[in-house]
């Protein structure tokens, strides 16, 4: 990497690769409950897996071009972020509010 301010986007990958692996089983699970309707069936309706499965989708995408944005911008640019600080705060506030979210269902 060309620019120090490019090691943020790695973080972000990780986060959205993270979220992709729970979107996946969560779709294996809603399929299941899907064919399976006594599967979970007290612990976890099947609405609330398709709601976590669906807002996965949504979250790991933003995360996946808020990484791209990192790497791209500083070379463009042709200098470092402004602020590493506050990406990685924004980071930080889009995994707390998803967990948030999902822990609300």
């Amino acid at each position: 990497m060309k620019y120090q301010s490019q090691q943020v986007a790695k973080a972000y990958f990780v986060c959205a690769m993270a979220l992709f692996g729970i979107q996946v089983l969560g779709g294996l699970v809603a399929g299941w409950v899907y064919v399976s309707p006594n599967f979970l069936a007290e612990l976890v309706p099947f609405n609330i897996i398709r709601m976590i499965h669906t807002n996965a989708l949504i979250v790991w995408l933003l995360l996946g071009f808020f990484g791209a944005a990192y790497f791209l911008v500083p070379e463009e640019a042709e200098r470092e972020l402004y602020s590493v600080k506050l990406a990685y705060i924004q980071l930080a506030l889009l995994m707390v509010g998803t967990l948030g979210a999902v822990g609300s269902y």
